[in-house]
Protein backbone atom coordinates (compact mmCIF):
# COMPACT_ATOMS: atom_id res chain seq x y z
CA UNK A 1 0.00 0.00 0.00
CA UNK A 2 1.32 3.33 -0.84
CA UNK A 3 1.41 6.77 1.45
CA UNK A 4 -1.40 7.78 -0.82
CA UNK A 5 -3.24 4.92 -0.38
CA UNK A 6 -3.03 4.57 3.02
CA UNK A 7 -3.56 7.98 3.93
CA UNK A 8 -7.35 7.51 1.55
CA UNK A 9 -7.69 4.21 3.79
CA UNK A 10 -8.23 6.60 6.94
CA UNK A 11 -10.96 9.21 5.65
CA UNK A 12 -13.80 7.09 6.37
CA UNK A 13 -12.85 6.93 10.10
CA UNK A 14 -11.58 10.38 10.28
CA UNK A 15 -14.76 11.42 9.21
CA UNK A 16 -16.97 9.63 11.37
CA UNK A 17 -14.97 10.91 14.18
CA UNK A 18 -14.92 14.51 13.05
CA UNK A 19 -18.37 14.95 11.14
CA UNK A 20 -18.60 15.26 7.26
CA UNK A 21 -18.91 18.86 6.92
CA UNK A 22 -15.73 19.43 9.07
CA UNK A 23 -14.06 16.35 7.23
CA UNK A 24 -15.29 18.50 3.90
CA UNK A 25 -13.70 21.92 4.88
CA UNK A 26 -10.41 20.92 6.80
CA UNK A 27 -9.21 17.45 5.81
CA UNK A 28 -10.49 16.49 2.62
CA UNK A 29 -7.74 19.28 1.02
CA UNK A 30 -4.74 17.91 2.73
CA UNK A 31 -2.53 15.65 0.36
CA UNK A 32 -0.08 13.11 1.70
CA UNK A 33 3.19 13.42 0.13
CA UNK A 34 5.48 10.66 1.72
CA UNK A 35 7.42 8.91 4.68
CA UNK A 36 10.43 9.22 6.45
CA UNK A 37 11.19 7.11 8.93
CA UNK A 38 8.22 6.67 11.01
CA UNK A 39 7.18 10.73 10.15
CA UNK A 40 4.54 11.20 7.75
CA UNK A 41 4.43 14.88 5.42
CA UNK A 42 0.89 16.00 5.15
CA UNK A 43 0.68 19.18 2.65
CA UNK A 44 -2.00 21.57 3.82
CA UNK A 45 -2.98 24.66 1.38
CA UNK A 46 -1.57 27.32 3.86
CA UNK A 47 -0.52 27.86 7.69
CA UNK A 48 -3.76 28.28 9.20
CA UNK A 49 -4.91 24.64 8.07
CA UNK A 50 -1.69 23.92 9.66
CA UNK A 51 -2.45 25.55 12.79
CA UNK A 52 -6.74 24.42 12.73
CA UNK A 53 -5.46 20.93 12.10
CA UNK A 54 -2.88 20.91 14.95
CA UNK A 55 -4.83 21.96 16.97
CA UNK A 56 -8.24 20.47 16.48
CA UNK A 57 -7.56 17.25 14.71
CA UNK A 58 -3.86 16.15 15.02
CA UNK A 59 -4.73 13.15 17.66
CA UNK A 60 -7.13 11.54 15.94
CA UNK A 61 -5.23 11.57 12.82
CA UNK A 62 -2.22 9.98 14.78
CA UNK A 63 -4.76 7.53 16.04
CA UNK A 64 -6.00 6.73 13.11
CA UNK A 65 -3.20 6.39 11.10
CA UNK A 66 -1.62 4.06 13.77
CA UNK A 67 -4.59 1.81 13.42
CA UNK A 68 -4.37 1.08 9.78
CA UNK A 69 -0.16 1.43 9.08
CA UNK A 70 0.35 -0.74 13.08
CA UNK A 71 2.73 1.45 14.46
CA UNK A 72 2.54 5.14 15.78
CA UNK A 73 3.21 7.76 13.29
CA UNK A 74 4.98 11.23 13.70
CA UNK A 75 3.41 14.06 11.80
CA UNK A 76 4.85 16.93 9.45
CA UNK A 77 2.59 19.63 7.89
CA UNK A 78 4.20 21.31 5.05
CA UNK A 79 2.43 24.04 3.46
CA UNK A 80 1.55 23.88 -0.34
CA UNK A 81 2.77 27.73 -1.66
CA UNK A 82 5.87 27.75 1.15
CA UNK A 83 6.80 24.65 -0.71
CA UNK A 84 6.68 25.74 -4.32
CA UNK A 85 8.33 28.82 -2.81
CA UNK A 86 11.07 26.69 -1.93
CA UNK A 87 14.79 26.92 -3.70
CA UNK A 88 14.40 23.16 -4.75
CA UNK A 89 10.58 24.19 -6.70
CA UNK A 90 10.76 25.37 -10.00
CA UNK A 91 8.14 28.36 -9.71
CA UNK A 92 8.76 31.43 -8.48
CA UNK A 93 8.02 32.52 -5.10
CA UNK A 94 4.69 32.56 -3.92
CA UNK A 95 3.42 35.97 -2.62
CA UNK A 96 0.69 35.78 0.00
CA UNK A 97 -0.44 38.86 -1.27
CA UNK A 98 -1.18 38.71 -5.71
CA UNK A 99 -1.72 42.27 -6.66
CA UNK A 100 -1.02 42.50 -10.67
CA UNK A 101 2.15 44.10 -11.46
CA UNK A 102 0.05 46.48 -13.93
CA UNK A 103 -1.34 47.98 -10.75
CA UNK A 104 1.21 47.44 -8.23
CA UNK A 105 2.15 51.38 -8.97
CA UNK A 106 -1.19 53.00 -9.18
CA UNK A 107 -2.26 54.91 -6.29
CA UNK A 108 -4.34 53.42 -3.39
CA UNK A 109 -7.98 53.02 -3.30
CA UNK A 110 -8.71 55.06 -0.10
CA UNK A 111 -11.51 53.20 2.22
CA UNK A 112 -13.46 53.87 5.68
CA UNK A 113 -11.65 51.12 6.97
CA UNK A 114 -11.27 51.90 11.02
CA UNK A 115 -7.55 50.59 11.75
CA UNK A 116 -8.60 49.49 15.44
CA UNK A 117 -10.45 46.52 14.12
CA UNK A 118 -7.52 43.81 13.56
CA UNK A 119 -7.52 40.24 14.40
CA UNK A 120 -4.87 40.52 17.72
CA UNK A 121 -8.27 42.61 19.86
CA UNK A 122 -10.73 39.88 18.06
CA UNK A 123 -11.98 37.74 20.86
CA UNK A 124 -12.10 33.91 19.82
CA UNK A 125 -13.99 31.57 21.02
CA UNK A 126 -16.14 28.20 20.22
CA UNK A 127 -18.96 30.67 18.66
CA UNK A 128 -16.31 32.37 16.35
CA UNK A 129 -13.76 30.16 15.71
CA UNK A 130 -14.12 28.70 12.26
CA UNK A 131 -14.73 32.36 10.73
CA UNK A 132 -12.00 33.40 12.27
CA UNK A 133 -9.72 31.03 10.72
CA UNK A 134 -11.21 31.29 7.40
CA UNK A 135 -10.71 34.85 7.18
CA UNK A 136 -7.45 34.75 8.71
CA UNK A 137 -6.83 32.33 5.45
CA UNK A 138 -8.47 34.99 3.16
CA UNK A 139 -6.86 37.61 4.63
CA UNK A 140 -3.02 36.22 4.08
CA UNK A 141 -4.34 34.19 0.57
CA UNK A 142 -6.77 36.97 -1.19
CA UNK A 143 -8.24 35.51 -4.15
CA UNK A 144 -6.83 31.78 -3.60
CA UNK A 145 -9.12 29.49 -0.83
CA UNK A 146 -12.61 31.06 -0.35
CA UNK A 147 -14.12 33.48 -2.48
CA UNK A 148 -16.40 35.00 -1.92
CA UNK A 149 -16.21 34.90 1.57
CA UNK A 150 -19.42 34.82 3.52
CA UNK A 151 -20.00 35.61 7.08
CA UNK A 152 -23.71 35.58 8.73
CA UNK A 153 -25.14 36.04 12.08
CA UNK A 154 -26.98 37.57 14.10
CA UNK A 155 -26.68 41.17 14.72
CA UNK A 156 -24.09 42.68 17.04
CA UNK A 157 -21.88 39.76 16.95
CA UNK A 158 -18.51 40.87 15.42
CA UNK A 159 -19.31 40.34 11.95
CA UNK A 160 -17.95 44.01 10.85
CA UNK A 161 -15.43 43.51 13.19
CA UNK A 162 -13.86 40.68 11.65
CA UNK A 163 -14.55 41.70 7.96
CA UNK A 164 -12.15 44.97 9.15
CA UNK A 165 -9.92 42.98 10.37
CA UNK A 166 -9.24 41.42 7.05
CA UNK A 167 -8.65 44.49 5.21
CA UNK A 168 -6.11 45.95 7.83
CA UNK A 169 -4.24 42.85 7.78
CA UNK A 170 -4.09 43.26 4.07
CA UNK A 171 -3.49 46.19 4.31
CA UNK A 172 -0.43 45.51 6.65
CA UNK A 173 1.16 43.09 4.28
CA UNK A 174 0.78 45.63 1.51
CA UNK A 175 0.11 49.51 2.31
CA UNK A 176 -0.47 50.12 -1.67
CA UNK A 177 -3.27 47.33 -1.93
CA UNK A 178 -6.63 48.18 -3.04
CA UNK A 179 -8.89 47.63 -0.65
CA UNK A 180 -12.06 48.62 -0.16
CA UNK A 181 -14.59 48.50 2.59
CA UNK A 182 -18.00 50.10 2.68
CA UNK A 183 -21.57 48.62 3.08
CA UNK A 184 -23.86 47.41 0.88
CA UNK A 185 -26.40 50.62 1.28
CA UNK A 186 -23.83 52.79 0.51
CA UNK A 187 -22.96 50.87 -2.62
CA UNK A 188 -26.68 51.61 -3.64
CA UNK A 189 -25.86 55.52 -3.07
CA UNK A 190 -23.04 55.58 -4.79
CA UNK A 191 -24.66 53.96 -7.83
CA UNK A 192 -27.55 56.10 -7.98
CA UNK A 193 -24.99 59.50 -7.46
CA UNK A 194 -23.21 58.06 -10.70
CA UNK A 195 -26.22 57.32 -12.50
CA UNK A 196 -27.48 60.87 -11.77
CA UNK A 197 -23.98 62.60 -12.34
CA UNK A 198 -23.75 60.48 -15.30
CA UNK A 199 -20.49 59.28 -13.94
CA UNK A 200 -20.69 55.35 -14.29
CA UNK A 201 -17.34 54.57 -15.85
CA UNK A 202 -16.02 56.33 -12.62
CA UNK A 203 -18.28 54.10 -10.44
CA UNK A 204 -17.25 50.78 -12.02
CA UNK A 205 -13.29 51.93 -12.05
CA UNK A 206 -13.53 52.55 -8.28
CA UNK A 207 -15.31 48.82 -7.57
CA UNK A 208 -13.93 46.82 -10.12
CA UNK A 209 -10.78 48.38 -11.72
CA UNK A 210 -9.29 49.63 -8.65
CA UNK A 211 -9.86 46.77 -6.19
CA UNK A 212 -7.60 44.05 -5.15
CA UNK A 213 -10.42 43.50 -1.82
CA UNK A 214 -13.84 44.52 -1.96
CA UNK A 215 -15.22 44.26 1.81
CA UNK A 216 -18.95 44.67 1.68
CA UNK A 217 -21.37 44.65 4.67
CA UNK A 218 -24.94 43.69 5.06
CA UNK A 219 -25.19 42.51 1.80
CA UNK A 220 -28.71 41.80 2.57
CA UNK A 221 -29.69 45.41 2.31
CA UNK A 222 -29.38 44.53 -1.93
CA UNK A 223 -32.69 43.07 -1.37
CA UNK A 224 -35.85 43.48 -3.95
CA UNK A 225 -32.86 46.62 -5.73
CA UNK A 226 -33.12 45.28 -9.11
CA UNK A 227 -30.81 47.97 -10.45
CA UNK A 228 -28.26 47.56 -8.12
CA UNK A 229 -28.19 43.69 -8.17
CA UNK A 230 -27.90 43.96 -11.74
CA UNK A 231 -24.52 46.00 -11.02
CA UNK A 232 -23.23 44.41 -8.36
CA UNK A 233 -23.49 41.17 -10.23
CA UNK A 234 -21.18 42.35 -13.06
CA UNK A 235 -19.01 43.91 -10.06
CA UNK A 236 -18.79 40.75 -8.06
CA UNK A 237 -17.70 38.19 -11.46
CA UNK A 238 -15.24 41.02 -12.66
CA UNK A 239 -13.40 40.92 -9.47
CA UNK A 240 -13.66 37.46 -9.04
CA UNK A 241 -12.59 36.23 -12.75
CA UNK A 242 -9.50 38.81 -12.37
CA UNK A 243 -8.34 36.78 -9.06
CA UNK A 244 -9.47 39.21 -6.55
CA UNK A 245 -11.09 38.72 -3.12
CA UNK A 246 -14.82 39.39 -1.94
CA UNK A 247 -16.09 39.16 1.41
CA UNK A 248 -19.58 39.71 2.69
CA UNK A 249 -21.29 39.72 5.50
CA UNK A 250 -25.36 39.49 6.62
CA UNK A 251 -27.65 38.79 9.17
CA UNK A 252 -28.86 35.65 6.97
CA UNK A 253 -27.75 32.83 5.03
CA UNK A 254 -27.86 33.58 1.09
CA UNK A 255 -31.25 31.93 0.50
CA UNK A 256 -32.92 33.52 3.39
CA UNK A 257 -32.45 37.04 1.75
CA UNK A 258 -36.05 37.82 -0.10
CA UNK A 259 -35.48 39.33 -3.40
CA UNK A 260 -32.00 38.27 -4.17
CA UNK A 261 -31.15 37.12 -7.46
CA UNK A 262 -30.98 33.17 -8.27
CA UNK A 263 -27.58 34.31 -9.63
CA UNK A 264 -26.37 36.16 -7.04
CA UNK A 265 -27.37 33.87 -4.39
CA UNK A 266 -25.54 30.78 -6.10
CA UNK A 267 -22.63 32.89 -6.21
CA UNK A 268 -22.44 33.74 -2.40
CA UNK A 269 -22.78 29.67 -1.41
CA UNK A 270 -20.42 28.95 -4.40
CA UNK A 271 -17.74 30.57 -1.87
CA UNK A 272 -17.59 29.66 1.73
CA UNK A 273 -20.11 29.95 4.89
CA UNK A 274 -18.87 30.88 7.61
CA UNK A 275 -21.29 31.50 10.60
CA UNK A 276 -20.56 33.86 13.63
CA UNK A 277 -22.91 32.34 16.77
CA UNK A 278 -23.90 34.14 19.50
CA UNK A 279 -20.86 33.54 21.91
CA UNK A 280 -21.06 31.42 25.43
CA UNK A 281 -20.90 33.43 28.39
CA UNK A 282 -17.38 32.55 29.20
CA UNK A 283 -16.23 33.93 25.68
CA UNK A 284 -18.49 37.21 26.61
CA UNK A 285 -16.66 37.75 29.56
CA UNK A 286 -13.11 37.81 27.79
CA UNK A 287 -14.90 39.92 25.14
CA UNK A 288 -15.66 42.74 27.91
CA UNK A 289 -12.55 42.29 30.04
CA UNK A 290 -10.39 42.42 26.82
CA UNK A 291 -12.54 45.92 25.87
CA UNK A 292 -12.29 47.10 29.31
CA UNK A 293 -8.30 46.60 29.08
CA UNK A 294 -7.91 48.34 25.92
CA UNK A 295 -9.91 51.05 28.09
CA UNK A 296 -7.98 50.87 30.84
CA UNK A 297 -10.82 49.99 32.83
CA UNK A 298 -10.35 47.84 35.73
CA UNK A 299 -13.34 45.59 36.13
CA UNK A 300 -13.37 42.67 38.42
CA UNK A 301 -14.90 38.67 37.56
CA UNK A 302 -17.19 39.45 39.56
CA UNK A 303 -18.38 42.29 37.80
CA UNK A 304 -17.78 40.91 33.82
CA UNK A 305 -19.15 37.88 34.65
CA UNK A 306 -22.44 39.76 36.14
CA UNK A 307 -22.83 42.25 33.31
CA UNK A 308 -22.34 39.54 30.40
CA UNK A 309 -24.49 37.28 32.02
CA UNK A 310 -27.34 40.40 31.17
CA UNK A 311 -26.35 41.36 27.25
CA UNK A 312 -27.67 37.96 25.85
CA UNK A 313 -24.90 37.29 23.61
CA UNK A 314 -24.84 40.84 21.65
CA UNK A 315 -21.50 42.01 21.67
CA UNK A 316 -22.36 45.82 20.71
CA UNK A 317 -24.87 46.14 23.81
CA UNK A 318 -21.92 44.59 25.63
CA UNK A 319 -19.87 47.56 24.40
CA UNK A 320 -22.55 50.09 25.29
CA UNK A 321 -22.52 48.99 28.57
CA UNK A 322 -18.63 49.12 29.62
CA UNK A 323 -18.47 52.54 27.77
CA UNK A 324 -21.83 53.69 30.24
CA UNK A 325 -19.70 52.24 33.03
CA UNK A 326 -16.27 54.14 31.93
CA UNK A 327 -17.79 57.62 31.83
CA UNK A 328 -20.21 57.46 35.03
CA UNK A 329 -17.06 55.65 36.98
CA UNK A 330 -15.09 58.42 35.64
CA UNK A 331 -17.69 60.95 36.52
CA UNK A 332 -18.11 59.80 39.89
CA UNK A 333 -14.66 58.63 40.35
CA UNK A 334 -15.80 55.42 42.13
CA UNK A 335 -14.31 52.01 41.32
CA UNK A 336 -16.33 49.62 38.99
CA UNK A 337 -17.88 46.96 40.87
CA UNK A 338 -20.79 44.63 40.70
CA UNK A 339 -23.41 47.23 43.02
CA UNK A 340 -21.95 50.01 40.78
CA UNK A 341 -23.12 47.92 37.37
CA UNK A 342 -25.81 47.25 39.16
CA UNK A 343 -26.66 50.45 40.87
CA UNK A 344 -25.92 52.38 36.65
CA UNK A 345 -27.07 49.68 34.17
CA UNK A 346 -29.78 48.17 35.60
CA UNK A 347 -32.52 50.12 33.73
CA UNK A 348 -30.44 48.70 30.52
CA UNK A 349 -29.64 45.24 30.85
CA UNK A 350 -32.65 42.44 31.95
CA UNK A 351 -32.30 41.42 35.59
CA UNK A 352 -31.69 37.38 34.51
CA UNK A 353 -31.00 36.19 31.51
CA UNK A 354 -33.89 35.24 29.33
CA UNK A 355 -35.47 32.16 29.64
CA UNK A 356 -35.85 28.92 27.51
CA UNK A 357 -38.92 28.36 26.25
CA UNK A 358 -40.09 25.97 23.34
CA UNK A 359 -41.28 28.74 21.35
CA UNK A 360 -37.02 30.34 21.09
CA UNK A 361 -35.75 27.01 20.25
CA UNK A 362 -38.39 26.44 17.68
CA UNK A 363 -37.21 29.85 16.36
CA UNK A 364 -33.38 29.50 16.53
CA UNK A 365 -33.59 25.50 15.01
CA UNK A 366 -35.96 27.03 12.31
CA UNK A 367 -33.03 29.59 11.75
CA UNK A 368 -30.36 27.23 11.78
CA UNK A 369 -31.69 24.58 9.40
CA UNK A 370 -32.82 27.32 7.49
CA UNK A 371 -36.46 26.07 7.36
CA UNK A 372 -40.06 27.52 8.26
CA UNK A 373 -41.56 27.48 11.88
CA UNK A 374 -44.63 26.60 10.20
CA UNK A 375 -42.97 23.42 9.14
CA UNK A 376 -41.32 22.69 12.37
CA UNK A 377 -44.72 22.76 14.12
CA UNK A 378 -46.78 21.40 10.61
CA UNK A 379 -47.41 17.98 9.93
CA UNK A 380 -44.80 17.49 6.77
CA UNK A 381 -42.90 14.23 6.79
CA UNK A 382 -39.97 15.49 4.63
CA UNK A 383 -36.64 14.37 5.29
CA UNK A 384 -35.37 17.44 5.81
CA UNK A 385 -38.11 18.59 8.19
CA UNK A 386 -38.63 15.73 10.13
CA UNK A 387 -35.03 15.78 11.95
CA UNK A 388 -35.13 19.56 12.68
CA UNK A 389 -38.23 19.05 14.28
CA UNK A 390 -36.62 15.97 16.72
CA UNK A 391 -34.02 18.24 17.52
CA UNK A 392 -35.99 20.86 18.67
CA UNK A 393 -37.90 18.72 20.20
CA UNK A 394 -35.36 17.24 21.95
CA UNK A 395 -33.77 20.58 23.21
CA UNK A 396 -36.91 21.33 24.66
CA UNK A 397 -37.46 18.52 26.68
CA UNK A 398 -33.64 19.48 27.82
CA UNK A 399 -33.54 22.76 28.75
CA UNK A 400 -37.16 22.93 29.78
CA UNK A 401 -39.37 21.80 32.78
CA UNK A 402 -42.10 21.02 30.56
CA UNK A 403 -43.66 17.48 30.61
CA UNK A 404 -44.20 15.41 27.45
CA UNK A 405 -47.45 15.80 26.55
CA UNK A 406 -46.59 20.11 27.32
CA UNK A 407 -43.84 19.38 24.54
CA UNK A 408 -46.66 17.83 22.25
CA UNK A 409 -49.01 20.81 22.81
CA UNK A 410 -46.03 23.38 22.03
CA UNK A 411 -45.15 21.57 18.70
CA UNK A 412 -48.12 21.76 16.95
CA UNK A 413 -50.88 19.27 19.17
CA UNK A 414 -48.70 16.51 18.72
CA UNK A 415 -48.73 13.12 21.04
CA UNK A 416 -46.40 12.75 23.95
CA UNK A 417 -45.15 9.67 22.53
CA UNK A 418 -43.83 11.60 18.79
CA UNK A 419 -41.98 13.82 21.58
CA UNK A 420 -40.70 10.72 23.59
CA UNK A 421 -39.51 9.16 19.81
CA UNK A 422 -38.01 12.38 18.80
CA UNK A 423 -35.87 12.29 22.79
CA UNK A 424 -34.86 8.95 22.00
CA UNK A 425 -33.50 9.66 18.67
CA UNK A 426 -31.91 11.91 18.75
CA UNK A 427 -30.56 11.35 22.36
CA UNK A 428 -28.84 8.14 20.49
CA UNK A 429 -27.81 10.32 17.85
CA UNK A 430 -25.77 12.86 20.02
CA UNK A 431 -24.09 9.67 21.51
CA UNK A 432 -22.19 8.71 18.45
CA UNK A 433 -22.85 10.99 15.42
CA UNK A 434 -20.13 13.65 15.26
CA UNK A 435 -22.10 15.56 12.99
CA UNK A 436 -24.93 15.60 15.57
CA UNK A 437 -23.10 16.12 18.22
CA UNK A 438 -21.83 19.74 16.58
CA UNK A 439 -25.63 20.57 15.54
CA UNK A 440 -26.52 20.05 19.31
CA UNK A 441 -23.32 22.30 20.41
CA UNK A 442 -24.38 25.02 18.09
CA UNK A 443 -28.26 25.58 18.67
CA UNK A 444 -27.22 25.57 22.47
CA UNK A 445 -24.50 28.34 22.26
CA UNK A 446 -27.13 30.37 20.34
CA UNK A 447 -29.41 29.75 22.97
CA UNK A 448 -27.23 30.78 25.22
CA UNK A 449 -26.78 27.51 26.97
CA UNK A 450 -23.86 25.30 27.87
CA UNK A 451 -23.57 21.37 29.41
Amino acid sequence: MSIQDLWQDVQPRIEERIGSQNHEIWVRPIRALGMDGDELELEVPNRYYSDWVRDNYQEIFIEELARAFGRPLRLRFTVESERQASPKAASPPAQAHRVPAAQSSRTPVRSRLPRDKTFDNYVVGACNKFANAAALAVADFPGQNYNPLFVFGGTGLGKTHLMQAIGNRMLQARSDSGVIYTTAEDFVNDMIRALRFKKMDEFRNRYRDSADMLLIDDIQFLSGKVRSQEEFFHTFESLKLAGKQVVLTSDVLPREIEGLEPRLRTRFEGGLLADVQAPDLETMVAILQAKAEAMRLPIGHDCALWIASRVSGNVRELEGAINRLAALGSFYGDAITVDFAKQHLSNLLVQTPEAVSPERIIQVVARYFNIKISDLKGQRKLKGIVQPRQIAMFLARRHTDLSFPDLGRAFGGRDHSTVQHACKKIGGLAKSDPDMQNHLQTLERSLGLSR
